[in-house]
């Protein structure tokens, strides 16, 4: 296995980390034949880039979609320094974190002792709440594509979010509801971090009444009881006679073993359901029929980072070349890789290398306010994170005898706070 020495910026195969390391053996031809020593090649100065990503477990949608589109920006960048001429070359290492926090902080540590100082992902705020301090302690920085909790929203850290915290998807999510005219809510969610904080701020914007909600363990396979105690508050909404009631659920995979059990309970399947970004676009769901037809009758709208126009048309043939690699769709958070990654190098060439993490950190910043990307121009606020975005909206569909997601409505922002919900298409529903 190549060893990698010095010049800082570190990571490897997909565990987003970038480090520049000068190789120590400077690899150049042999002696010419009359004795005239060749002039040796000049040394590559080797950018490693970790990626820290759900691949087996947990938010395995986005992280699949990550790895593929971090090896296309790997060898984007590549072309682009060969072209300048430069010596520097990117290299992306990929870790599995398994959906599990503890994993992605012994990921991290063991990728910064090899030297890596820039780590694209962790995916969830659970694994980013959990390596964020040993990312401050290491000196190392991390750039998530896809934590949402406000709870993370802390300026002068070590960690970067290049998607919208959760206010600004629960903006999304009310406007859909009051579209919708949903005058009651009966929450469920995953108790980790990122899906809780959803709910909560879906609390603080959404118009009519919600429940106490329903939070299911992290490692819940039974769902038995969750649908149970669901049902309950659902009737007791239903008793009040407030108008529309509906139900959202935010979480990951997991809602396949949900739907599954809820399709037993005609209640639950009597009212709208709605859900978040950790499940749209997730093949497990699309591809259980028990669980597929359950959101499609239900209507089970889920947001994530959408593409304004021109974002849209600049985005399209990297789209097109993930989905050839990948054989399903990236949404925008997978997207927000390439452009974390592309930020990073630039950076990188900025600093020559992560030397400071301050100064790195300072630089990336510099870099990403304002970059006109792939999934359009970067906004970031004092704490490092986006500050908004448009949402689209995807829905389980029938297509022909199969299901596929589809996008149904989107959020369009124009700014913190300011956006309107338009209709994309109709979805075919199940009898």
């Amino acid at each position: 296995m190549r060893r990698d020495f010095t010049f800082r910026i570190g990571g490897n195969r997909v565990l987003l980390v970038v480090t520049l390391l000068a190789l120590s053996v400077a690899v150049g031809p042999a002696a010419a034949p009359n004795g005239n020593a060749a002039q040796p090649a000049a040394p590559t100065r080797l950018l490693l880039v970790g990626g820290l990503l759900d691949l087996s477990n947990g938010w395995t949608s986005l992280g699949r979609a990550s790895r593929v589109t971090l090896d296309l920006a790997a060898a984007d960048a590549n072309a682009r320094l060969a072209r300048e001429g430069s010596l520097v070359r990117v290299q992306v290492r990929t870790v599995d974190l398994g959906g599990k926090p503890t994993v992605a902080v012994r990921r991290l540590r063991r990728l910064a002792a090899q030297g890596i100082r820039v780590f694209v992902g962790p995916e969830s705020s659970a694994e980013v709440r959990a390596v964020r301090a040993a990312a401050n302690r290491l000196g190392v920085l991390v750039v998530s594509q896809g934590s949402t909790a406000h709870s993370l929203a802390l300026a002068g850290d070590n960690v970067f979010r290049l998607v919208p915290d959760d206010r600004r998807e629960a903006e999304a999510m009310a406007a859909l509801l009051k579209r919708d005219r949903i005058r009651a809510l009966a929450p469920i969610w995953r108790n980790d971090p990122g899906n809780a904080g959803l709910v909560k701020s879906l609390r603080g914007r959404f118009k009519g009444v919600m429940s106490a909600g329903v939070p299911y363990a992290v490692d819940t396979t039974n769902f038995s009881p969750e649908v149970a105690a669901l049902g309950r508050q659902l009737d007791a909404l239903r008793a009040r006679k407030l108008g529309a009631v509906g139900v959202y659920l935010a979480g990951f995979d997991e809602v396949v073993d949900l739907f599954q059990a809820a399709s037993a309970d005609p209640a639950l399947g009597a009212v709208r359901w709605y859900g978040s970004d950790g499940v749209a676009l997730t093949t497990r769901l699309v591809g259980n029929a028990t669980a597929a037809a359950f959101a499609n009758a239900r209507g089970y709208p889920n947001p994530t980072l959408g593409l304004d126009a021109k974002a849209t048309r600049r985005s399209a043939p990297l789209r097109a070349r993930i989905r050839a690699r990948l054989g399903s769709r990236p949404d925008a958070f997978a997207l927000t890789t390439y452009d974390a990654l592309q930020i990073a190098v630039r950076a990188a060439e900025r600093t020559g290398g992560i030397v400071r993490i301050r100064q790195f950190r300072r630089e990336f910043a510099k870099v990403a306010h304002g970059y006109q990307g792939v999934t359009g121009t970067i906004v970031l606020n004092a704490a490092g994170d986006r500050a908004y975005g448009s949402f689209d909206f995807w829905s389980v569909c029938r297509s022909r005898s199969a299901f596929a997601w589809q996008r149904t409505f989107s959020y369009l922002a124009s700014g913190v706070g300011r956006g309107h919900i338009v209709r994309r298409a109709a979805c075919r529903r199940s009898s």
